[in-house]
């Protein structure tokens, strides 16, 4: 305990000269107008690792538009609550837990959320959301929203009296587990005298579990038919917060931190319908807590902390099962002297809530002497240091201060009465202290891979009315389950070896008569392959247009030569003609470019000649030369014979020529792999604008893979705001973040073949806005032409952290940029002038 307080006083020390919003803070947030998806007069859209979901009017209402909107994510948090519940039949233990809330719950509900969550399911199934090959129904929410009162029903039980107590029999009894709730939550309420302003303010932090706890990212907005406008921090699915932070339009704000469980009561009211009442229908910090104890089941015991920002009262509520305390600031009533000031950390400050942990104080002996935890002294610490200062400040401290912000925690959320009055609060979700929470050895042993929860940055979550979206541009990563054609990629980039096996287009292997020659060698088999694969692909078509995974791989294959060739100029320093190439040890380029545009020089040939033609002339060549040594002008005399004309003009312009004879060579041929032959003058870039820490992140991520699949070399990484453009002008530039995040992605945006909005890109005329979404994207370095740049930007923290690790390995061809959206297949791009006609 003393080390851990030692570092939250020396962290607390170091953090006293913070700003009122950490840099890269989202103060001012306005959504991209492409992110935001609508059902009616409902709407969302993320924002810093939130997805903010508004919705309105009656209960059944608002609950469509919820289930509408989060059809996926429904889904998504079902399977996990299943999975953790069961690894090996998470089917079975979902069915046990439907099975459970229908009988101990559902009827407990108020009829409103009853209602509310029929509501719920019915969108979601509409919009084709299945769990188990069935659609989602009113049990399923009801087990989604009782899950974590649910979860604590063992150790409610162990806390329940059976009547054996204190009781001796003749044989020993099986030993009793004992279960204590797990450290889940800090929190703080403050008012006068403690604070600057003598107003109040509120906040709280939670430390959950890694398997599920990335779908408690919801700001859920509800606006309804009656009652007051509550704003909560929730899930999918949820009619509730799960993590226990509300404000209400009343000015009422509450919050809570677990403590040790108390017992059950079966007549009880479920504790998920009861807070939602108190949070939409209580104008008082008296009706809150009046609704709270009425018909209380016991399960999820906590320890309340609530404000009302009118009256600028705070209180403090421990609420067991058979036990409460309640503590006032109008009443001076201040544990540890903190006057003006409350704090939780899952530590019970009342015996006799304490003493509700047991079934009967006459069976085995229980410990339930109040005393002080680590956190319970680092809050005090803080507290004295503070005290008549806290301000928007102090929220920031305290949420950046170990122990008060243990490892496993995942958010961090508080307001002030100014930015209450306007429903609005400061929150943070991801690791608090910026630290990706990665999966433990016993979580991997267990669930197998658990996705790691990324730091995103501090933004001020509100109401708001934002621009319309989804009307100017086909949104493909934004469908609802119904609407989505397209299931898991099966299509991956494919590998030279692989198209090897593809049907011959045409045989026989060529021997360069000198090294003016290697480019036929060379490009008559590089040419080969991509003609058998798009011939094989046709095929496989049966007279149909292609689809578009096929067309990206025909797509890609005719474009990895021309990179090849050009990128290899440009490292080169001077462009190189065919008939001029001498093959050299000791120059790395000769074979690129002279096998590169040797190939283009022949698919260029192919579109000059036709494919038939080409096609015959090139078997019955490669036939009659095959094993042995072939000049340049046997085969041209061999295709103008097929030909019946002189190709005289065609040869000279693509053999003694240095440029592109086709384009102008200023085209975007970069690749998003064209860094690896200079890796010594290449730089990985990470931006600070936001998305600070999980972009630093990302950024040793990509070092450290760069450095394993290729040459063991480490790349330097510098911040955006550490480099001038001449540190950058000599340099392939790896830019970690999207324009809104990066401040050179930002500069040279226009340079990369993909469009940015602040939470949308668009590529080839389709556009994605899912937070999920990501693209790696390659272009000339504004600077210099001789350099390439890419960009790998995922439209949240969490995606750019995840996609840095999705360069493709070294034995596949390299595209000119890959889309990993969150619906849909992974595409893999070439230039667009490869791209091939539908049929």
């Amino acid at each position: 305990m003393r080390w851990l307080l030692a570092a939250a006083l020396l962290f607390a020390g170091l953090c006293s000269s913070a700003q009122a919003a950490p840099p890269g803070a989202w103060d001012n947030y306005t959504p991209d107008p492409h992110s935001v998806v609508r059902h009616g007069p409902a709407y969302r859209y993320p924002q810093a690792g939130w997805t903010v979901l508004h919705i309105e009017g009656g209960p059944y209402e608002r609950g469509y538009q919820h289930g509408r909107l989060m059809a996926r994510e429904i889904v998504a948090l079902i399977g996990d609550l299943a999975t953790e519940r069961s690894p090996k039949a998470p089917e079975d233990a979902w069915q046990l837990l439907r099975q459970s809330a229908a009988a101990m719950y559902l009827r407990r509900f108020h009829p409103e959320y009853i209602e509310e969550m029929k509501g719920i399911a019915d969108g979601a199934a509409a919009a084709g959301a299945e769990y188990a090959d069935r659609p989602i129904d009113l049990t399923d929410i009801v087990a989604v929203n009782v899950d974590i009162e649910a979860s604590f029903m063992e150790a409610a039980l162990g806390a329940s009296p059976t009547g054996l107590e204190g009781r001796k029999f003749a044989e020993p009894i099986a030993p009793v587990h004992q279960h204590k709730s797990p450290d889940r939550c800090s929190a703080f309420v403050v008012t006068a005298p403690a604070t600057a302003d003598g107003e109040v303010m509120i906040g709280h932090i939670t430390m959950f579990v890694l398997l599920y706890v990335r779908h408690y990212n919801v700001w859920l907005d509800i606006q309804p038919t009656t009652g007051r406008r509550v704003a909560m921090q929730s899930f999918p699915g949820g009619i509730m917060s799960g993590l226990d932070y509300y404000l209400n339009d009343a000015g009422i704000l509450i919050c809570e931190t677990t403590v040790d469980q108390t017992s059950f009561e079966p007549q009880g009211s479920p504790f998920c319908s009861r807070i939602r009442q108190a949070a939409q229908y209580s104008t008082s910090l008296d009706e809150v807590i009046s609704t709270l104890s009425k018909e209380n089941n016991g399960l999820y015991t906590n320890e309340w902390l609530l404000a009302d920002v009118n009256t600028k009262e705070i209180v403090m509520f421990e609420l067991g099962t058979r036990s409460h305390k309640l503590w006032r600031s109008t009443k001076g009533e201040w544990p540890g002297g903190a006057t003006g000031f409350y704090w939780g950390c899952n530590n019970a400050k009342d015996l006799h809530v304490r003493l509700d942990t047991l079934p009967n104080v006459k069976g085995k002996p229980g410990n339930v002497v109040v005393h002080t935890s680590d956190r319970d002294l680092a809050w005090l610490k803080l507290f004295d240091k503070y005290t008549g200062k806290i301000d928007l400040d102090f929220g920031f401290r305290a949420f950046s201060t170990p122990p008060l912000v243990g490892f496993p925690s995942c958010d961090a959320k508080f307001t002030t009465a100014k930015l209450a009055r306007d429903m609005k609060t400061w929150g943070v979700f991801g690791p608090p202290l910026g630290r990706t929470w990665d999966e433990s050895t016993a979580e991997r042993k267990r669930f197998g891979d658990v996705r790691p929860l990324v730091a995103n940055d501090w933004t001020l979550l509100g109401p708001s009315t934002p621009s319309s979206g989804n009307g100017t541009a086909k949104i493909v990563d934004l469908k609802s389950p119904a609407d989505d054609d397209d299931k898991e990629d099966k299509h991956s980039v494919v590998s030279p070896d692989e198209i090897v096996k593809y049907p011959a287009a045409w045989h026989g292997t060529l021997l360069p008569a000198s090294d003016a020659d290697a480019w036929l060698a060379a490009g008559f088999s590089d040419l080969e392959k991509i003609v058998s694969l798009e011939q094989y692909l046709r095929k496989q078509a049966r007279g149909k247009p292609l689809d578009a995974a096929a067309r990206e791989q025909i797509e890609l294959a005719r474009f990895e030569p021309w990179s090849r060739w050009l990128a290899a100029e440009k490292q080169r320093g001077a462009a190189l003609s065919l008939n001029a190439a001498r093959a050299d040890w000791r120059d790395a380029t000769w074979y690129p470019i002279v096998s590169g545009r040797g190939t283009m020089l022949l698919a260029a040939l192919r579109t000059e000649l036709g494919a038939d033609i080409f096609d015959a002339a090139a078997d019955k060549f490669g036939r009659e030369w095959a094993g042995k040594e072939v000049s340049s002008h046997a085969f041209q005399s061999h295709m103008e014979k097929a030909a019946g004309r002189s190709l005289g003009e065609f040869f000279k312009r693509w053999l003694e020529q240095t440029t592109d004879p086709d384009e102008d060579a200023k085209g975007n041929f970069w690749s998003i792999g064209s860094f690896r032959q200079q890796l010594d003058q290449t730089v990985i870039v990470y931006g600070t604008l936001h998305d600070v820490a999980a972009q630093r992140e990302a950024a040793d991520r990509l070092q450290r893979q760069i450095a394993r699949t290729w040459s063991n070399a480490y790349l330097p990484i510098r911040a955006d705001t550490d480099v001038q453009l001449d540190d950058l002008r000599g340099k392939h530039v790896l830019l970690i973040g999207r324009p809104a995040t990066n401040a050179w992605a930002a500069r040279w945006a226009d340079k990369l073949p993909v469009s940015f909005g602040t939470t949308s890109f668009t590529i080839r005329e389709q556009t994605f806005a899912h937070p999920d979404s990501a693209v790696i994207a390659a272009g000339p370095n504004p600077e210099n032409r001789a350099r390439s740049l890419v960009v790998f930007a995922g439209l949240s923290a969490d995606a750019t952290w995840h996609v840095v690790s999705k360069l493709p390995k070294n034995d596949v061809l390299w595209p000119q940029a890959i889309v990993r959206p969150a619906i849909g297949r992974v595409q893999q791009l070439g230039a667009a002038r490869f791209t091939p006609a539908a049929k």
